[in-house]
């Protein structure tokens, strides 16, 4: 390998050298190092067939769907021989990956067919074996998925991604015993991967067997060798969460005592220390340990535990200043890494932020945490595919771990893809079958399908959980499904009797009022209102609740009164100011609503809901510039609100003509490409626009012209691209409208010029005709 560096040294183009490297590198079984050399060939040698069949096969074995799309298109574009058994295998798998995405059971079947007569010629093939075995798992043919599992263990028993599917059918089949000798059998065969003895003890837990999940890891830790503080850590953190104080204690006190190298398990003991709230000793100690360390490793990883809880304490500069210290030391630590990549994709960096992600990848192949941040980037920069990919190899690196699980569920839910979501929250729930979480989300996607009965099953679990909090939530979903299966009426009727029972909570009787607001019903909200309030006079919430109700009642004096009477009592409620600001609004006086949001300011100066609240006054006033400069503080403070990046990129794009503001408007806005807003798709329809795409604007600002019919901004928005396509009778209609909907008084800028622009298309029209 040094002597193949030499050579790239001296002609980095060197053919025989870049394929003999990425050969190494895949007996090595450095498969991103392999995947890098063949890419490297393919993009200096677009001809070279035999890279892109291997990336192709490569991408698949991934589950990197956009490079076998490209690199499969490519190697079968290039084939001489259409029946080279490899060409057909990729043409075939291209196909199967949409028939799946296209939802056609009927087209994936017969793919899956002839991969299984394929598979009598190409016996040794992987690929033809996944197919098989995804559609066998699709179909429960639960036998033949098995069979081709083990078969594929057998030939790459270092590949996690087929334990991890042996997992899942285990789970679907509900073999408890199963999966536990599985996934001890994985702890075994992966010992440095931490999510498979997360995701038995998460096994066990779920079964409320706190025994046997200590014996496991107790087991582990007796195990380990001297010098591996790694087992004995794990076992401190499940007594962290689930063992009384002292017990965890001696377990950290026995471990420094008996420990050669005590720093790990200091840095742990102030890590505990820090989560029960002695903070401030347990940073101390963490300094005075490092001042008393030589850089290592070791040393490292205690300073990002540090870095992290600086970063809770609101100390950024510090934390970012010992990451600093962390990444020169070492470049490729990968939790250093992660939260210098949290911090790039917060400050829109995100090619950055992948890169610095791919390196920790490369350490930590299977690390869910880093997978999740890289999708969180590619989200950033508008590509979505990218992002949903890597949030689904989270799911799997994570062993169907709860967070992962709700986080790409939801994603999925959000695009309809009801069966794949419920397909990745039942197994994540056969692994964690009381997780609240899961199953409320479980629940929520039966609803949206009307599966009523499915959803009753869900009800029926949350409440066989005994938690208060899941028994509320089972209320709500069983509420909502009669309310869809039978009615209002019988909705209502189950809120009363809920509300009316010996067990009823605060909870229950608020969402019985709120039930009757939204019925309509609101003398029977107010009356319910004041009666609660009776029986619980001291309780300041209640007071909130009655004056929502009473604003509802349009009884704005008596509702002004209770927030005027709230903040008397204490002025740092921002909920409560915003809330007096609307009363305003609702009586017309919108100087005394946005004067109410400057008083507030001064008890709240930082609080990000009141100073949006500000910036839309500005806004709407015209002071642009100021609501410019108060939305780039919120997006300095957090990035993430999609409002806040909205507005800021949108009155950037709008109202400043430099080229630096609308670059910063396009880096804003690259993650809305793919949203479904009207507002978000003006705003990155107008940006493309104005950097000179506007045929590919078109469609965006048609789509929000139709959502926000009201709105004569976009509609001059669409005009201007009209214009620059040469469509002159459709602007001319457009520009009327704009005109038309925001009426003689509206004396903004782009009304002024829609104004001008509907005369000169007239008069152009005139002297055409």
């Amino acid at each position: 390998m040094v002597e193949l560096r030499n050579v790239f040294d001296l002609q980095g183009k060197h053919v025989g050298a870049r394929r003999a490297m990425a050969e190494l590198q895949m007996e090595r079984g450095n498969l991103r190092g392999a995947y890098r050399q063949y890419l490297y060939l393919a993009e200096a040698f677009p001809e070279d067939l035999e890279s892109r069949i291997i990336l192709a096969e490569m991408a698949f074995s991934d589950g990197n769907w956009e490079e076998l799309e490209r690199h499969g298109a490519q190697a079968i574009e290039l084939s001489p021989d259409t029946d080279d058994p490899r060409i057909k295998i990729i043409s075939l798998l291209r196909q199967y990956r949409a028939a799946i995405e296209e939802d056609s059971p009927t087209e994936r079947r017969d793919l899956a067919r002839q991969a299984d007569l394929m598979l009598a010629e190409k016996p040794e093939s992987l690929l033809l074996r996944n197919v098989i075995m995804d559609n066998s798992i699709r179909e429960q043919d639960f036998t033949r998925a098995l069979s081709e599992i083990d078969w594929m263990i057998a030939n790459e028993p270092k590949k996690s991604l087929y334990y991890q599917e042996r997992l899942r059918v285990l789970a679907m089949l509900g073999d408890n015993r199963g999966i536990e000798a599985q996934l001890r059998e994985m702890i075994e065969v992966f010992p440095n991967e931490a999510a498979h003895k997360e995701t038995l003890v998460r096994f066990y837990v779920s079964r409320s067997n706190l025994d046997a999940a200590e014996d496991v890891l107790r087991q582990m830790a007796s195990a380990s060798a001297d010098d591996d503080p790694d087992p004995t850590i794990d076992l401190i953190r499940f007594l962290v969460a689930y063992r009384d104080s002292e017990t965890v204690r001696a377990e950290i006190a026995r471990a420094i005592a008996e420990r050669a190298d005590p720093v790990p398990f200091q840095t742990i003991e102030a890590s505990f220390e820090f989560s029960v709230g002695n903070r401030t000793e347990a940073i101390a100690t963490l300094q005075e340990v490092l001042t008393e360390t030589e850089s290592s490793e070791q040393s490292q990883d205690t300073r990002i535990t540090l870095a992290k809880m600086l970063l809770v304490t609101g100390n950024e500069v510090g934390a970012r200043t010992n990451v600093e210290q962390v990444l020169a030391e070492n470049a490729n630590h990968p939790e250093a890494l992660k939260m210098q990549a949290h911090w790039q994709v917060e400050a829109d960096d995100t090619d950055a932020a992948i890169g610095a992600l791919r390196i920790a990848l490369d350490q930590q192949p299977q690390d869910a945490e880093a997978m999740t941040l890289i999708a969180n980037a590619y989200a950033r920069a508008g590509q979505s595919e990218l992002a949903r990919d890597y949030l689904a190899q989270a799911v799997q690196a994570s062993g169907n771990a709860p967070a992962e699980t709700l986080r790409y569920a939801q994603i999925l839910m959000n695009e309809e893809s009801y069966l794949p979501a419920e397909d990745i929250l039942l197994s994540a729930l056969r692994l964690a079958p009381s997780n609240t979480e899961i199953l409320i989300t479980l629940g929520q996607l039966y609803l949206r399908l009307e599966d009523f009965d499915r959803a009753r099953s869900v009800v029926d679990a949350l409440r066989r959980t005994g938690d208060n909090t899941a028994i509320q939530a089972a209320n709500e979903l069983e509420a909502e499904r009669l309310n869809r299966q039978q009615g209002t009426d019988t909705a209502m009727s189950f809120l009363e009797e809920l509300a009316n029972s010996a067990e009823a909570n605060l909870g229950t009787k608020i969402a019985l009022l709120r039930a009757r607001l939204s019925t309509g019903d609101k003398a029977g909200a107010l009356a319910l209102a004041k009666v609660l309030k009776e029986e619980d006079p001291a309780n300041r919430e209640l007071e909130v609740v009655l004056a929502e109700v009473q604003t509802s009642n349009g009884n704005l004096d008596a509702a002004e009164t209770i927030y005027r009477s709230l903040l008397a009592e204490n002025p740092v409620l921002p909920r409560i100011w915003l809330s007096l600001s609307r009363l305003e609004l609702m009586k017309g006086d919108r100087e005394a609503a946005k004067s109410i949001i400057d008083e507030s300011l001064g008890q709240n100066p930082d609080n990000p809901d009141l100073l949006w609240a500000k910036a839309s006054y500005e806004e709407r006033d015209g002071n642009i510039d100021t609501a410019i400069e108060i939305y780039e503080k919120l997006y300095e403070k957090d990035s993430n609100p999609v409002v806040v990046a909205n507005n800021l990129a949108s009155l950037l794009a709008t109202y400043r003509d430099d080229d630096a503001s609308l670059d910063r408007a396009w880096v804003i806005a690259r993650r809305f490409r793919e949203a479904e807003a009207p507002a978000l798709q003006d705003t990155y329809g107008w940006i493309l626009h104005r950097r000179g795409q506007s045929a590919e604007a078109l469609s965006y600002l048609e789509s929000a012209a139709q959502g926000l019919p009201g709105d004569p901004i976009v509609q001059y928005h669409l005009g201007q691209v009209l214009v620059a396509l040469n469509r002159p009778e459709d602007a001319l209609e457009q520009f009327r409208k704009a005109v038309d909907i925001a009426g003689p008084t509206d004396v903004r800028p782009q009304i002024e010029e829609a104004r001008s622009l509907v005369q000169s298309l007239q008069d152009t029209d005139k002297i055409e005709n």
